[in-house]
């Protein structure tokens, strides 16, 4: 078994102190792609997702795996960020108010900072507020909002809504996304785009970036 194979597997089984022996092992090996530590992580968690939907995982499963994530990312965060590309906009990005999930964020914020971008990450349940200030503190050109559940389109809402009152809204894409979030949503909302995962994310983030002339 190769060294990403067995990187996702300790973190498909949940084990925080191989995924960080791994991960170490990782940052030693020049030829491990940024992109291919990347789809590791998100495929290894989308097989966690599936095992807790078909009732094979409960919570204390997820809750390992998350753990095992978070460690392996703290070691490759640095790794990815030496070998990312030229520099390519600013991005914040947060779990919006009500929604305390972030380990699809935090995967793709690891995603967005290898491929060059300057990444400001807010955490979760960030009130519309915070959003509109970092946004205007960094003059970012995107903004991403994860939300995992459809409860939380309010709060989605509410984040366009302080744009438009500090007008900011035309000087910003907001693109949403989330596990339950749904492509529907996002319209109904009315934000600039949607993303389901990390590559729909960084394929997003480049289109929309074009359009804006970077």
């Amino acid at each position: 078994m190769d060294l990403l194979s067995r990187f996702q597997k300790a973190i498909i089984d949940g084990d925080a102190d191989a995924a960080a022996a791994i991960a170490e092992d990782i940052t030693r090996v020049a030829e491990v792609r940024p992109d291919a530590i990347i789809n590791s992580l998100s495929g290894a968690m989308e097989t966690v997702g599936g095992k807790y939907e078909t009732g094979e995982y409960f919570i204390p499963e997820m809750l390992r795996s998350a753990e095992a994530v978070e460690k392996a990312l703290s070691l490759l965060d640095p790794y990815l960020f030496e070998r990312r590309r030229d520099f390519s906009g600013v991005i914040v990005i947060g779990t919006v108010k009500g929604d305390i999930h972030n380990i699809g964020k935090n995967i793709i914020v690891s995603a967005l900072r290898a491929s060059g971008y300057e990444v400001h990450d807010l955490g979760v349940n960030v009130p519309a507020g915070k959003f509109v200030d970092r946004v205007k503190e960094v003059n970012a050109d995107l903004l991403l909002l994860s939300a995992f559940t459809t409860s939380t389109k309010q709060a989605l809402v509410e984040v366009l809504t302080a744009l438009e009152e500090a007008g900011l809204r035309g000087r910003v894409k907001v693109v949403s996304g989330g596990a339950a979030h749904s492509e529907e949503l996002a319209r109904d909302v009315g934000v600039d785009a949607f993303a389901s995962d990390v590559k729909s994310t960084l394929a997003v983030c480049r289109e929309l970036l074009g359009k804006r002339g970077h």
